[in-house]
């Protein structure tokens, strides 16, 4: 599945798409306020990025400038760091390929922009964003945990255990794109074999 990717989306789309983290594995809570919070402090520290079929807004990526304050994470002085704050892809386009599009378009974004690394939290069990993030050419970083409380779709406040990852752009040329492209492609046709079995 290849979408159209753009900048700044409209709220009501990012909504739509951001409502996925109410599913499992997540099962998270929102309200209408909290989306539009979230998109307003997304649209001010960063990018947020749509991808579409045709008109309908079908997943969504975001980056935010910096390293943020409440993570465990330390880079060094005087790089530019760049956060892949979330990526989501509604359940019915799922396992076609757009995650991988989505996070390759963030990457090759983050390295145009100038910035030296590129870095994300996710969950350390269940998420597709890890795999897809490991072979693009993320690394985890060691020994970095962080625990994050959220109020779930059944009432209960729940921690899950996440990890970080981070990919350094400075080492990423045409000849390792292309291979990356490559292996993402591959694993595209591999999914869609297994699916059809």
């Amino acid at each position: 599945m290849k979408g159209k990717i753009s900048e700044n989306i409209k709220l009501e789309d990012f909504k739509k798409v951001y409502k996925v983290f109410s599913e499992p594995p997540y099962n998270e809570v929102y309200t209408e306020e909290d989306l539009e919070k979230i998109y307003r402090k997304y649209s001010e520290n960063g990018y947020i990025y749509g991808a579409y079929n045709e008109d309908a807004c079908i997943g969504l990526i975001v980056l935010q400038r910096g390293v943020k304050e409440d993570q465990p994470v330390r880079f060094e002085p005087n790089k530019k760091i760049m956060y892949l704050a979330d990526v989501a892809v509604l359940n019915s386009y799922r396992k076609q390929g757009l995650g991988n599009q989505l996070m390759l378009y963030a990457v090759m974004q983050s390295k145009s922009l100038g910035y030296d690394k590129i870095y994300m939290r996710t969950l350390e069990k269940g998420s597709m964003s890890c795999n897809i993030a490991k072979r693009i050419g993320f690394q985890e970083i060691s020994n970095v945990f962080q625990d994050v409380e959220c109020e779930r779709t059944d009432g209960s406040i729940q921690s899950m255990k996440n990890i970080f990852l981070d990919l350094d752009l400075n080492t990423l040329n045409k000849d390792c794109l292309k291979q990356v492209i490559s292996s993402i492609m591959e694993n595209e046709k591999n999914e869609i074999t297994q699916d059809e079995k």
